[in-house]
């Protein structure tokens, strides 16, 4: 009992780890990695591809907000569009 137990915590570990590659493997770098217009949001983990972002979505720099402003706190790295 103790085998088929140790034998279904591997399985389910191996395919957590299976699925995090896959993300990695999806995983933008910088703006060129994205299609149609998309920028790489670096706020999202994993980083993805996506249409710049409306109003108070997370961002780290102002190229992803619609508005083209990233209102960042003093000291912190994520703010959120303006």
């Amino acid at each position: 009992m103790l085998s088929k137990f140790l034998l279904s915590a591997m399985l389910v570990v191996s395919t957590l780890m299976v699925a995090q590659t896959s993300f990695a493997a999806d995983e933008c770098q910088n703006d060129k990695y994205c299609k149609d217009g998309e920028i790489c949001i670096y706020a999202l983990k994993p980083h993805l591809c996506k249409p710049p972002q409306d109003v108070g979505a997370p961002c780290k720099r102002n190229a992803v907000c619609k508005s083209k402003q990233c209102d960042i706190p003093s000291g912190k790295e994520l703010g959120v569009c303006k």
